[in-house]
């Protein structure tokens, strides 16, 4: 490609005759004189100006400019040189005389020739020839390129490169012309001009060598439709887009040589910070090479392609593209984070993308490149940060990926570690730990979170690093998230707690509530301040029930017993002890108040079934299994998450009735707790040893002197269980003594009194239950004499029967049955009337619907009938036609509504106004009927009013009108009441002082406080 070849070459002698007074013109050109207007064009367009005189010491012919031509079809480029002639015209005035060469691109671009090459091969050829035809340029590339001519050149004129020397000074002087270079390329970008100066003294082929290292930064297509001059005169709008010229040039960007100029912010900046950065992570030699190879025309003005052209030499720009295009590999994505250095271009989206593939390919076996990479931008101070929240985000994914493609746990595991081990390598385990349950309150996230830390265990996650022990025990709801889910394998759960250390005093609060389940001896921990908070003991309770453990149930309720005891009777969802007893929010009994309400024949209260009104839903105790029915299990593998929020009897309630078994352990206590949230008691096992460890636990917490104030109540919700049948239960003294050994006078008395009455109902039931033995018997007795009595009276009336028909027939003929022999097979009885043999008096006619038979009451449908014709009062005429609303789609229904219709159309309007109140009055006083029920049945009879269907195909009074009206007026008038029961209930509030203006209008309509 560097070989020397031949181009053919139009060309046009621009001058004039000497002597002459002419204007300048084309005097010769190839294809004579039908092309000189052409080649005229071509050469005023590429003018650079008026030259200076011969005279002068700076800018002296020739001058040079090189113009792209592009084409729609094929790309020229045109050379122009005006230089210097011993020619006088007619006024005695030096002829400049221009030679113009235009010549096909194609054979320049396959070989990349440069300006400087052009120019050798242009120099030498004098014009005009001989003839009119094109002439052949020999090419031969020189030994230096332009582009290190031109680098050399600006490294002359840099400031401080004359006191440069050795190696290093040359490398200095090469940086110094290379950013210059930069710069001015990507000042070409602004698609203003721009002017060089300081280069009055260079000649022309170094003028032409700058630019060769201008270009050379640019892609080699650029120079398809550029226009460069080695000098200008500094008129107006210069006809180059690259020259040199003086600095008064306007509508230019003029640039010193070899004084790097300031680039504007936009696309030139980002082309000469990035052409910079890829200089050199990738080298200047590879950089010109690889921007030469782009041979595609582009206009510095199309800055889309320059960048493009850009991103694919910059590895990390190809890395990026081609993560997009779905073709990324594990070598590429390695080659583009290696290319950035110094936490560069960290904020961008494309670093996000290459980052979060190489922690996908670090994973596989064939990734270990990518660990060095990424290790290197994870522990630098801008980048590591945002490689943390990518390293924490993939470890959910893992785990977010085998939930929802139900991968098995080994293969999550296996992914996992593989991750961990790059976190391990980094030392930022304590990093992603913080970054892991995110900052908003995402339960989702948070279960994942938990789930990957389980799969990782305690030992890779916690063990031996004390920064990852200080990041859990900052990540309070991620850990207790963790430790319910470990709660249910005991071994794990202390594995876990181990490195924790719960009991240390640095520990913190929260945390010391689990060292009851670590150690034994550590239950001095959680009394230790500050002390463990009630939400904290919920929790661990929580997780203790969850399991199904009940040793660890009980070390929880001894150790943390003063936190559940406040939880028990503190504020939560429902009133205190001391107050009006009222229903808490889940409807069911809240505190003591209710609870002998509530209690049943036997003295205990039995739990509504889950699901019905008035009993709470129990939810799922976090770190148990859901039922194989849950259809949870399906859309979720993991376990529910703890209860983080505030603790209140509700929690406690749930907890206590969830499984009855979890508390066999701690029974008393549970006992206790039960009755101060409005739990019935459970009692204990009716077994002897069972009995005396719940007496005594029992009577150890009645010893307490904070229950003094609920020692009645308590005392009269414990007894129940006891006192309830079976009576005389196993061990059932034993615990009644505890409970008469209660430090309170008069609840002891109460007690026996209670005791008492049991006693006296149990010997009167079983002296009742002896008499009704004996009626019973009584009663049996007289059954089996009067069975006998029939079989006897039976087996008589079958013998003579036989007898009848054993006889012979003594008269001819056939005789009717007589009613008396119908009714022998049945047994003996009075004779029946003969049937009488004449027509009836209603036969052949319709029966009247609820029509009366002699001696009978009239049927309710005839009673409203008649009440109807009548002019009957509305709260009679509601009275009668109650019950027939109460199925109206019956024809009993349907027929009252059209006889109250005539009724309707004959009333006065008063009347009319009270029928619907009256109606609704005996529903719900006479017809026991629900305010809901009664309701829809007066929505259904005006539904069907107003819609035309209530009259029949019988007739009917009804109107819709008025019916529709009398809504409206009743809306109307509720809505003024809910706007006066808001304004009541915000004064109930807000203490607003007398006179306060109310806001007017339609908020305060129907209001009577004024």
């Amino acid at each position: 490609m560097n070989d020397a070849f031949t181009v053919e070459a139009l060309w046009a002698w621009y001058g004039k005759e000497a002597g002459s007074l002419a204007e300048y013109d084309v005097l010769r050109c190839t294809g004579g004189a039908p092309r000189r207007a052409m080649f005229s064009k071509y050469i005023i367009t590429a003018s650079l100006g008026n030259p200076p005189s011969a005279a002068a010491a700076q800018d002296r012919l020739p001058w040079i400019s090189v113009v792209g031509l592009p084409f729609t079809d094929q790309l020229w480029t045109g050379i122009s040189v005006m230089e210097t002639s011993t020619l006088r015209d007619g006024a005695n005035r030096a002829v400049v005389p221009t030679r113009y060469l235009l010549m096909d691109s194609a054979e320049l671009v396959r070989r990349r020739v440069e300006y400087t090459t052009l120019w050798d091969a242009v120099a030498p050829v004098r014009l005009p020839p001989e003839h009119d035809e094109s002439i052949l340029l020999e090419v031969s590339p020189p030994a230096v390129g332009g582009l290190t001519e031109g680098l050399e050149t600006i490294a002359d004129h840099a400031p401080g490169s004359t006191g440069a020397a050795g190696a290093a000074g040359t490398g200095e002087r090469r940086a110094a012309a290379v950013e210059w270079a930069v710069s001015v390329a990507a000042l070409l970008l602004c698609g203003s001009p721009v002017v060089i100066t300081g280069g009055g003294a260079l000649g022309a082929r170094a003028r032409l060598a700058v630019f060769d290292a201008v270009v050379g930064l640019l892609p080699y297509g650029v120079r398809s439709g550029l226009r460069v001059g080695s000098c200008i005169d500094g008129g107006d709008r210069p006809p180059t887009q690259l020259a040199f010229g003086p600095r008064h040039t306007p509508s230019a960007r003029c640039v010193r040589l070899g004084t790097p100029p300031q680039v504007p912010a936009g696309p030139p900046e980002d082309y000469r910070r990035r052409l910079s950065r890829l200089i050199e992570v990738v080298g200047f030699d590879a950089v010109t090479t690889g921007l030469r190879e782009l041979d595609a025309p582009v206009a510095p003005a199309d800055h889309g392609p320059l960048l493009d052209a850009l991103g694919r030499l910059d590895p990390f720009r190809a890395a990026v593209s081609a993560v997009e295009a779905g073709q990324q590999s594990a070598q590429l994505v390695a080659e583009g984070l290696n290319s950035l250095t110094d936490g560069e271009d960290t904020e961008s989206d494309g670093f996000l993308r290459l980052v979060e593939c190489g922690i996908a390919y670090a994973v596989d076996p064939g990734g270990r490149e990518l660990h060095e990479a990424l290790r290197r931008h994870w522990t630098h101070e801008r980048s590591g940060p945002r490689v943390s929240a990518l390293m924490a985000e993939a470890l959910l994914n893992v785990v977010l990926s085998g939930a929802e493609h139900a991968m098995d746990s080994a293969s999550c595991r296996t992914r996992l570690d593989a991750l961990w081990r790059l976190v391990e390598q980094c030392r930022k385990e304590a990093e992603v730990l913080r970054l892991l349950p995110g900052r908003t309150a995402d339960g989702r996230r948070l279960r994942y979170a938990a789930e990957c830390l389980c799969l990782l265990g305690p030992d890779r996650v916690a063990g031996g690093r004390a920064d990852a022990v200080h990041a859990l025990r900052d990540s309070r709801r991620l850990t207790l998230e963790v430790l319910a889910r470990e709660s249910a394998d005991p071994v794990r759960l202390v594995a876990w707690l181990t490195p924790l250390a719960p009991a240390a005093p640095e520990a913190p609060a929260w945390l010391r509530a689990w060292a009851v389940l670590s150690v034994r001896e550590a239950r001095r921990a959680s009394q230790a301040e500050p002390r463990p908070t009630a939400e904290d003991a919920v929790h661990v309770l929580t997780a203790t029930v969850g399991a199904g453990q009940p040793d660890w149930t009980a070390e929880a309720v001894r150790g943390l017993w003063p936190q559940l005891y406040t939880v028990a009777t503190g504020p939560g969802d429902g009133p205190g002890p001391g107050d009006g007893g009222r229903p808490g929010e889940d409807g069911a009994t809240a505190r003591f108040p209710l609870l002998p309400r509530t209690r049943s024949r036997g003295g205990t209260r039995k739990p509504s079934p889950a699901g019905t009104p008035g009993t709470p839903d129990v939810p799922e105790i976090p770190g148990r299994s859901p039922a194989p029915s849950d259809p949870a299990v399906s859309a979720d593998r993991a376990a529910p998450a703890a209860p983080f929020g505030p603790p209140d009897a509700r929690t406690l309630r749930t907890l206590l009735t969830a499984d009855p078994d979890v508390w066999q352990h701690c029974r008393a206590a549970a006992d206790v707790l039960s009755c101060l949230v409005g739990v019935p008691p459970v009692g204990p096992p009716w077994r002897e040893a069972a009995c005396l460890a719940y007496a005594r636990s029992l009577h150890q917490i009645l010893q307490d002197g904070n229950l003094a104030p609920f020692l009645g109540l308590l005392v009269g919700e414990l007894a129940g269980p006891v006192l309830a049948e079976p009576w005389g239960k196993e061990g059932e003294p034993v615990v009644l003594t505890a409970l008469l050994r209660v430090p309170h006078q008069e609840v002891a008395a109460d007690l026996s009194r209670r005791l008492a009455a049991r006693d006296e109902e149990r010997r009167r039931r079983q002296a009742a239950r002896e008499r009704e033995r004996a009626v019973q018997a009584q009663r049996l007795s007289e059954r089996e004499a009067a069975h006998t009595a029939r079989l006897r009276a039976t087996r008589r009336a079958q013998e003579n029967q036989a007898v009848r028909q054993a006889a012979p027939e003594r008269h001819g003929g056939t005789g009717l049955p007589t009613a008396t022999g119908t009714a022998g097979a049945a047994g003996p009885g009075p004779r029946s009337a003969p049937t009488a043999t004449g027509p009836r008096a209603d036969h052949g006619r319709t029966p009247v619907v609820g029509a009366a038979r002699p001696g009978e009451e009239p049927d309710p449908l005839e009673r409203l009938e008649h009440a109807a014709r009548l002019p009957c009062s509305s709260r009679d005429l509601a009275a009668m036609w109650a019950p027939f609303t109460l199925d109206l789609e019956s024809a009993a229904g349907r027929q009252a509504l059209v006889v109250a219709g005539r009724w309707w159309e004959k009333a006065q309007d008063g009347e009319r106004a009270a029928l619907f109140g009256h109606l609704q009055r005996a529903l719900l006083a006479e017809r026991q009927c629900s305010v809901d029920v009664t309701a829809d049945i007066l929505h259904e009879i005006r539904r069907l009013i107003v819609a035309g269907r209530a009259s029949g195909h019988s007739g009917g009074g009804w109107q819709a009108g008025p019916v529709l009206r009398e809504v409206k007026r009743d809306l109307r008038a509720r809505r003024a009441r809910v706007r006066e029961l808001r304004w009541i209930r915000l004064r109930a509030h807000v203490n607003l002082a007398p006179g306060t203006p109310r806001k007017p209008g339609k908020w305060n309509r129907g209001s009577t406080d004024r």
